[in-house]
């Protein structure tokens, strides 16, 4: 890999219609299987293409092949979704940062299991974020504060994942100091960004949300 900014192309569900216009021109673009028909679509065309290769139809596996991309190929069986694999080839290769693109779609289990993996240790020295249907997803540990994308009025949500997060947040309508965000409670959804919004994470691991201008 040339650059240390990788996007990954989920399937599923086309993704939001100016992605193009949000990507860095300097980046790996990776598909993870019909991810690749997703890149396509928004004028891009992937460097690499992994996955077990069951979704991308025989005409876009060939598109792939005679592009010069590299096609990485795994067995059906496997104990990793496509986008997971996908993710660790970019950080394998040097990618320090990490945006996934997924429209979201019918498969609940999907997103789920993508969202936990976005958080996981794996991933802890690598920056991560994306976006997942229209909203902007910034993936947040413990460390320094992370200053949020979003603009006045922007819709925030704030998810713990993997267990609770102690959070601190400011520049938002409903500020936190050191907050106990319980797993298995919405408490930290729908707050609404005021001016430079901020979250530190304390302990555990926060996914946030923004729906609006700045996603």
């Amino acid at each position: 890999m040339s650059h240390t900014h990788a996007t990954v192309f989920a399937g599923g569900h086309p993704p939001r219609g100016d992605i193009a216009d949000r990507i860095p021109a300097a980046t790996t673009v990776i598909a993870a299987d019909s991810g690749w028909h997703h890149a396509v679509g928004a004028g891009l065309i992937p460097s690499v293409l992994v996955g077990d290769l069951d979704s991308i139809g025989e005409d876009g596996l060939a598109a792939a092949r005679a592009s010069g991309c590299e096609v990485v190929g795994h067995p059906a069986d496997k104990d990793a979704t496509d986008v997971e694999l996908a993710l660790c080839l970019a950080r394998e290769r040097g990618a320090r940062r990490i945006d996934v693109v997924s429209g979201g779609g019918d498969r609940p289990d999907h997103v789920l299991a993508l969202l936990h993996v976005l958080a996981a240790d794996t991933f802890a020295d690598t920056e991560i974020g994306g976006w997942l249907g229209r909203s902007r997803l910034v993936v947040c540990r413990p460390g320094l504060p992370v200053e949020l994308p979003a603009e006045p009025g922007d819709t925030v949500s704030l998810v713990p994942v993997g267990g609770d997060a102690t959070v601190s947040a400011s520049g938002l309508r409903w500020t936190l100091d050191r907050a106990v965000l319980h797993a298995h409670s919405s408490r930290g959804v729908s707050n609404i960004a005021g001016v430079q919004p901020c979250v530190t994470v304390h302990s555990g691991r926060l996914l946030a949300f923004v729906d609006g201008v700045a996603s």
